[in-house]
């Protein structure tokens, strides 16, 4: 968590974030839908790997438009910073299934890939990060939702008050 706080500190940007994540994402998603014959756990997570990613992208596309308080730009950064993690994490698992998958050893090889799709300790652990990333997204959610509501309310007794 501290290291969130840092995220907001160091004066890294919301694009740089977005770039970081989306990078992670596409490793993900690559190695996911290398996995031929997946089984459904993989494919769903593929399908919410392509979601987050346009999600995050949309995120710095509303940062950009500046249509948000400015004060939500640190809020913004602490979850992007979670989420940013949460990626890492599940990249990082991915690049090492993938280095077992893609193994010279023939015999290696195949019972890489048999592990890796039948493996449902790992698939838990997709699903966690993949989770943890989610949950942050929507904490994120609710944030904007307020603000949007905030300044709403704000403009009608603004316009009450003329």
């Amino acid at each position: 968590m501290t290291e969130a706080f840092g995220i907001v500190a160091s004066g890294i940007s919301v694009a740089s974030l977005v770039i970081q994540i989306v990078e992670n994402l596409n490793k993900v998603i690559n190695f996911c839908e290398s996995i031929r014959e997946a089984p459904t756990d993989i494919q769903r997570i593929l399908t919410e790997l392509h979601i987050l990613s346009n999600i995050v992208s949309n995120i710095q596309l509303v940062h950009e438009k500046r249509s948000l308080p400015e004060s939500s730009e640190a809020t913004t950064k602490q979850c992007l910073g979670l989420v940013r993690d949460d990626i890492s994490k599940l990249s990082s698992l991915s690049s090492d299934l993938e280095r077992k998958v893609h193994s010279d050893k023939r015999l290696t090889r195949t019972w890489a890939r048999v592990q890796t799709v039948l493996s449902e300790k790992k698939i838990a652990m997709l699903r966690g990060q993949l989770d943890g990333a989610k949950g942050t997204l929507q904490l994120l959610q609710s944030c904007y939702i307020l603000w949007v509501w905030h300044s709403f309310a704000w403009r009608k007794m603004l316009i009450k008050r003329r």
